[in-house]
């Protein structure tokens, strides 16, 4: 019989450093990139390999998109400060006009129908990250703005929204979910507004 005032022996295996020795949690799997090595490549050559054509040649900056994979139609302008992340996620029909300091944060989808204005300093954010997930998932969502629509001055649009036909959003609204065709929309999250009621203070 085990007399119990016995001590165990101390455990005097050697372990390699950084061990944390049994019975302790393992270590979280390392993350794996959501980009492939070529994407990688590929992603550095248009940050720096394409921005000096970019600034000098106006012309051909919807050429540039359509090189690196991405699908621009006829008679569509971009602004010398246009920032696209992922050019190959870029889909825009014709007569697309791009203002100045643009966000195509293109990390999912972005598609932009015919004749849309996207205004100054407007951000498209096609991307985002798992909340509930403790390894904070990326998210490559959509988003998908239809034909003869304006995107505001300094306005926002969310990941997974999509805009119908001939929606307006007004200068710094946020929107944060999908609306249908037509719909004017005002403030911060983005509320449909009657028509010829905009301008107040979107409440």
């Amino acid at each position: 019989m085990t007399d119990p005032s016995r001590k165990a022996p101390a455990d005097t295996t050697e372990r390699p450093p950084g061990d944390p020795g049994a019975g302790a949690a393992p270590p979280p799997p390392a993350r794996r990139s959501v980009w492939t090595r070529r994407e990688k490549l590929v992603r550095l050559v248009w940050a720096w390999g394409a921005r000096p054509l970019w600034l000098a040649f106006p012309s051909l900056r919807p050429v540039l998109i359509r090189w690196f994979g991405g699908k621009v139609g006829k008679d569509c302008a971009f602004a010398a400060s246009v920032e696209v992340t992922i050019p190959w996620h870029v889909r825009c029909g014709d007569g697309v006009r791009v203002g100045e300091r643009v966000i195509l944060y293109g990390l999912g989808p972005i598609t932009i129908g015919d004749r849309t204005v996207l205004d100054y300093r407007a951000h498209l954010c096609a991307g985002t990250h798992d909340m509930t997930d403790s390894r904070f998932p990326l998210l490559k969502t959509p988003i998908t703005i239809g034909r003869d629509c304006i995107v505001g001055i300094d306005a926002y649009i969310g990941p997974n929204v999509e805009l119908g036909d001939g929606c307006r959003v007004w200068a710094r609204a946020s929107v944060y979910r999908s609306f249908p065709a037509g719909t004017w929309l005002q403030g911060n999250p983005a509320k449909a507004l009657e028509a010829g009621s905009a301008g107040g203070d979107g409440a």
